[in-house]
């Protein structure tokens, strides 16, 4: 099939490009300088997948996550495709005490969380108006090779890490979300619109991850314990409940925690020992 990737130079984005080339599927995608509506157009694609998204300028995320998603959501309403996987956020359901669900309501508290949960209701609008096959799929903490050098876990493998706080995270290794996605992506659903978290369903905390890096490279680390050096989005509670990933689609992640932060150490030293 043809398969277009917007934000086609993300950490997702890459390794889920891989995987479908590997599975034979012609691929096109874009990137932020892009006319995305003329590549839209010259490709044609069966299914798009649509990953750019914009996290910190507030002016940007309404361009990257509101009108983009409209550019591409007016795409499929004059060009009809086989489906449309628009990758929203965990943080769209703002703070909860229990396992998210996906019936869950959302209550956004950031800019970041409140357009991404607009893209959600736009697409759903969409899909409902225009009949347009549309999943939206909200990744938990996703960890792994190709992260950001900003990015957590990838900041204790550089032991660069100097302050720390007690929030909580459901993580998630790459490999297994790319497998849940395109569990996703291949099912025949028999709603026009769709929402499913990807997640493990189970949180650790930093505290948690620092410990267990400790032990993986054999290095004590000193930080600094600040609540205030933490996300916006950062809770003592964020985790997913797997059960539609699990039963509606049959999708169970395989890394554990601890084989997940292995994996990507391997790599980690390989990219270390190349530049």
């Amino acid at each position: 099939m043809k398969i277009f990737i917007t934000g086609k130079n993300g950490f997702i984005a890459q390794h889920l490009i891989k995987h479908l080339l590997n599975e034979g599927h012609i691929i096109g995608g874009s990137s932020q300088c892009d006319d995305l509506k003329v590549k839209l157009e010259e490709f044609q694609p069966d299914i798009i997948c649509h990953l750019a998204m914009e996290g910190h300028d507030p002016h940007k995320m309404v361009e990257s996550n509101i009108l983009l998603t409209h550019t591409i959501l007016e795409y499929c309403r004059m060009n009809p495709i086989k489906k449309l996987l628009v990758f929203g956020s965990s943080s769209e359901y703002g703070r909860k005490n229990t396992p998210i669900k996906e019936t869950d309501l959302l209550e956004p508290q950031t800019m970041y969380e409140g357009t991404k949960a607009c893209a959600t209701l736009l697409s759903r609008c969409y899909a409902y108006t225009y009949n347009i096959p549309t999943t939206v799929i909200r990744p938990m903490s996703v960890y792994g090779p190709l992260e950001k050098p900003n990015k957590f876990i990838t900041l204790l493998f550089s032991k660069k890490l100097k302050y720390l706080n007690e929030a909580y995270h459901d993580w998630i290794y790459i490999d297994d979300f790319i497998q849940g996605t395109l569990a996703v992506m291949n099912y025949e659903e028999e709603e026009i619109f769709n929402i499913v978290n990807i997640g493990y369903g189970k949180q650790y905390s930093n505290i948690f991850i620092v410990e267990e890096v400790e032990k993986l490279i054999n290095y004590k680390f000193n930080c600094i314990i600040d609540k205030t050096k933490g996300k916006a989005y950062d809770s003592n509670s964020w985790v997913c409940d797997p059960t539609l990933l699990n039963n509606k689609y049959k999708f169970f992640p395989k890394y554990t925690i601890q084989e997940g932060l292995a994996a990507q150490y391997e790599e980690f030293k390989k990219s270390f020992i190349l530049s």
